[in-house]
């Protein structure tokens, strides 16, 4: 894949030819990595405009930056484009000239599915449109996710594309896995301390041959094939490393495992208030007795409601605009979402909800909360009969 993209882009720098083309693949494949260093290793000047889905969010954004990157800001002016001529003008200017003396433009367009949401797609029929008729040399390389993510084009934009597809994948297997990970914490040839460099570059070897520490990488392995969670995994273990502990070890990377495999919403659960902790039983009660069937606030305060009568002496019966306020706060914590999108005169307490925690990570979090009265732990374990 990187030599077929690095063959587009000498082409480009070389022959003038103008290309576009979309390189799919899952996150961590190495999408975005592979075209800086395709562009690198053409060994020709090229200006490289990147261009994040995620920040351009619709045509004129997206204009502004390519005059600022293109440096047009002096011949442009205090023109405000609007969404028809979007990018009319600027193109003009940055297909000025000739194959021949012109400088070449690479547009890498990261995110490429969110500008198919642009307006009309006007930003890329112009892009795909100079790539084939511009006198300056123009590549167009989008960077996505999605494998349908022709079928997204319009058809006057499908026309200007040239079908030119580079599947990514994370194709290596886990032997190919542990060399990476010896690269990737080794120390280089050209590292000052010698001597330090030798011990530490040793204690990786003996580090990737030890049962605990394979068995451990066997198991992120199998999880993702993601080199950026193998990359956060390694930092955690290296920020433990001191003068007074100069190497890393396997009780290091054992702990920086469990950090790295911690689950996020359980963390959120364990700074909510036992009230929280008690309307999220209740759903959770709720889920176990509808089959994870939806659910509403008054549902939610009515079985809140059968515990505080079971267990009176533990809990304060709080007011209902109290719970409502409380259960308010777990939708801001996008641990309770609304299926559909409430209307104005929907009654808050009927609109229908779903938790997004399981058993599991419930009864986790519940284990290490601080001071969690006895009566709700019991609670969250008890069967369905006691309902």
């Amino acid at each position: 894949q990187h030599r077929h993209l690095l063959e587009l882009l000498k082409r480009t720098t070389v022959h003038g030819e103008s290309n576009s083309a979309l390189i799919i693949g899952p996150r961590g494949s190495g999408k975005t990595a592979t075209c800086p260093l395709g562009v690198k290793n053409c060994q020709f000047f090229m200006k490289n405009h990147f261009l994040p889905g995620l920040l351009q969010t619709n045509d004129k954004v997206a204009l502004k930056e390519i005059t600022r990157q293109l440096q047009l800001e002096n011949v442009v002016g205090d023109k405000v484009f609007s969404d028809d001529d979007v990018t009319i003008l600027t193109f003009k200017i940055s297909a000025s000239g000739d194959r021949t003396s012109s400088c070449p433009i690479l547009f890498i367009l990261d995110e490429f599915d969110l500008f198919v949401h642009h307006k009309n797609q006007t930003l890329l029929y112009n892009l795909f449109d100079i790539s084939q008729s511009a006198q300056t040399p123009v590549t167009v390389i989008g960077l996505t996710c999605r494998q349908d993510i022709l079928e997204l084009l319009e058809k006057r934009v499908k026309s200007r594309f040239s079908h030119r597809q580079i599947y990514m994948k994370n194709s290596f297997d886990f032997k190919q896995y542990i060399r990476i990970f010896k690269e990737q914490l080794s120390l280089p040839d050209e590292f000052p301390d010698e001597s330090f460099a030798q011990k530490w570059n040793n204690n990786v070897q003996h580090l990737s041959e030890d049962k605990t520490v394979q068995d451990m990488l066997r198991n992120l392995f199998h999880y993702t094939k993601d080199l950026r969670s193998l990359h956060l995994l390694l930092m955690l273990a290296v920020s433990n490393v001191t003068v007074q502990h100069p190497l890393i070890t396997v009780p290091d990377l054992h702990e920086a495992s469990k950090q790295h495999r911690m689950d996020s919403k359980a963390n959120i659960v364990h700074g909510l208030s036992v009230l929280e902790i008690c309307l999220i039983i209740a759903m959770k009660h709720l889920n176990d007795v509808y089959e994870g069937e939806p659910f509403n606030f008054q549902m939610v305060y009515n079985e809140f409601q059968k515990f505080i009568q079971r267990k009176a002496h533990c809990m304060h019966n709080f007011e209902k605009p109290v719970v409502m306020k409380a259960f308010e706060h777990l939708l801001q914590l996008e641990l309770v979402k609304p299926i559909e999108r409430p209307s104005v005169r929907a009654q808050r307490e009927y609109l229908l909800m779903k938790l997004l925690l399981d058993n599991n990570q419930i009864m986790d979090a519940l284990q290490v909360y601080p001071n969690c009265p006895t009566d709700v732990k019991q609670w969250a374990a008890s069967s369905l009969s006691w309902l």
